[in-house]
């Protein structure tokens, strides 16, 4: 037993902070279902695929009812974009409330060091977070396979990203350490999505005569630079200072190779600096945002390319 568990086990737990009674609620609703041969459960990922599956055929039809064109890849990945913001507005708010309301932050500590309200909130969200990775990656192949589109580049790397992070999460479920390691990246990860999310649906929105109006054009000039401050501040500076706080607590102190198996953590680093290295090419395209001021990148006249070219625009 370490001696964050025995710190834990010999104090009274803090009681459960309303900010996270909700995610803990939802958890204990939901039944368990466990992985055959395994005490993995996996009804909390289930639920999350369903609910935001659900959540995306409603804006899907949505949209269409707004005018958006039926048969197009800005419809589709508008009603993809809408119900990351969803999720991710969802996911930036728990693990903030559970990153805070941790007895320590120590990257690579064990789930049984925290009080038990605690480790079902974090389970909750990695569980929730790998629900949504499941549900993006399906919906994205789907989406393509329906309009007769191969996958591209871009499409390629979110796949990628979306295998990382479940492999991350689910890894750490499975060895029962590594939750606020995970956290912070989620954290980070995570909190510009819904102005990048916005931006992607704006960006089309003010290409089509049903939806192009003074505030859609407003709305559309402040996301573009909200996001890209945001999204360079958290990937260029504050991830990286993450990264390699989560990096040396992994490998280099004695409790990081305790509480993790080394090869494990070995593995979860590569992860980690892949995923920020190839963030490179976004950092430098919201850099180039912000140096051109207010002259937009993705105004009223971009070509977007032959794969989200209709009629109607």
């Amino acid at each position: 037993m370490t001696e964050d568990q025995i710190n834990v086990k010999d104090s009274k737990p803090p009681p459960m902070p309303k900010s996270l009674r909700p995610f803990v609620g939802l958890y204990h609703c939901v039944p368990r279902c466990h992985i055959p041969g395994t005490d993995l459960d996996v009804a909390f990922t289930v639920a999350s695929f369903v609910t935001l599956s659900v959540i995306r055929i409603i804006l899907f039809q949505v949209l269409q009812y707004w005018g958006w064109p039926a048969y197009s890849k800005m419809t589709t990945d508008a009603a993809a974009s809408l119900t990351s913001i969803i999720h991710s507005l969802v996911l930036v708010y728990g693990t903030f409330a559970c990153l805070i309301t941790h007895p320590k932050y120590v990257p690579s500590a064990k789930l049984s060091a925290a009080p038990v309200w605690w480790q079902d909130a974090a389970t909750a969200l990695l569980e929730m977070c790998t629900g949504y990775m499941m549900f993006d990656a399906l919906w994205l192949i789907l989406d393509c396979h329906m309009l007769g589109l191969e996958l591209s580049e871009f499409e390629i790397l979110v796949l990628g990203h979306h295998l990382v992070t479940s492999l991350y999460m689910l890894s750490a479920r499975i060895v029962g350490a590594g939750h606020l390691s995970a956290m912070i990246l989620m954290f980070c990860g995570e909190i510009s999505n819904p102005l990048m999310n916005g931006l992607f649906v704006t960006r089309f929105a003010i290409k089509l005569s049903c939806c192009n109006g003074p505030y859609i054009q407003l709305l559309h000039t402040i996301l573009e630079p909200a996001y890209a401050l945001v999204y360079v501040y958290f990937r260029l500076i504050l991830g990286p200072l993450c990264s390699a706080h989560l990096t040396y607590d992994l490998l280099i102190l004695p409790h990081g190779r305790q509480n993790v198996p080394l090869l494990l953590s070995l593995v979860w680093v590569v992860m980690v600096w892949a995923v920020i290295v190839g963030s490179v090419p976004f950092i430098k395209e919201a850099i180039e945002m912000l140096s051109d001021g207010l002259a937009l990148k993705y105004h009223e006249d971009y070509d977007y390319g032959e794969r989200y070219r209709h009629d109607e625009l």
